[in-house]
């Protein structure tokens, strides 16, 4: 059973998503928040394994309750479900700890197939907004000392110092052509670094590899 706790301010859009989520049986709505104040509080109270977050909320947005509440808990899953698009809404979020961004577009077979991704351990980005991501990424300051000390995160992934180069590349948005022309390297070692990048961060693709740096501070 996967417990979950709803996060929105417009309660016909809330009571929308739990009349959805109810029909898949693994699924149990322990709590529902109609501000990040007040998921903070009931987070605390009831505990659940996922939480679907609004961004615009009273009091206490939703990036701003992620971060509280994935500080606190690092465990927790968080799917932001959200109308917002913007290129800051989507950096901040995943800054912030979350590990999905859907648009609340989204078919409710599809929420719940994502929520079972997450609650795996998987990331997930809606599809539609995936080139904002990277675009998003790129707004992080480029004049970052390049030898900087590692982070636990690199010892974490046990990313080489060649590895985590071209993963900065990779969140630039660049193609593998780009990152070979650009570090002087064939486009087979260039593939080689890729694959071994996806493979140790656990993840699928380019875009999520460039997620999960972003949030545990490789870039």
């Amino acid at each position: 059973m996967i417990k979950i706790m709803l996060v929105e301010d417009h309660e016909l859009s809330r009571k929308g998503i739990h009349y959805g989520l109810k029909a898949f049986e693994h699924f149990d709505i322990v709590a529902e928040a109609e501000n990040g104040k007040e998921a903070i509080k009931l987070f605390q109270e009831t505990k659940p394994d996922v939480v679907l977050m609004d961004i615009g909320l009273p009091f206490t947005d939703g990036i701003s309750a992620t971060q509280t509440i994935k500080t606190e808990n690092p465990d927790v899953r968080i799917i932001m479900l959200t109308s917002y698009n913007e290129k800051d809404k989507i950096f901040n979020s995943f800054k912030s700890g979350a590990d999905a961004y859907c648009m609340k577009n989204i078919q409710v077979d599809k929420l719940a197939q994502i929520i079972d991704l997450i609650f795996d351990g998987g990331i997930w980005i809606d599809p539609n907004i995936a080139k904002l991501v990277i675009e998003a990424i790129s707004l992080l300051d480029q004049n970052k000392e390049s030898n900087q000390q590692s982070s636990a995160s690199d010892y974490e992934f046990m990313l080489t110092a060649r590895e985590k180069e071209i993963l900065k590349l990779i969140a630039k948005g660049m193609n593998n052509k780009e990152i070979s022309e650009n570090l002087v390297i064939s486009i087979h070692t260039v593939k080689n670094h890729v694959k071994s990048v996806i493979h140790k961060l656990a993840v699928t693709d380019r875009t999520q590899a460039a997620i999960l740096a972003i949030q545990k501070g490789l870039i």
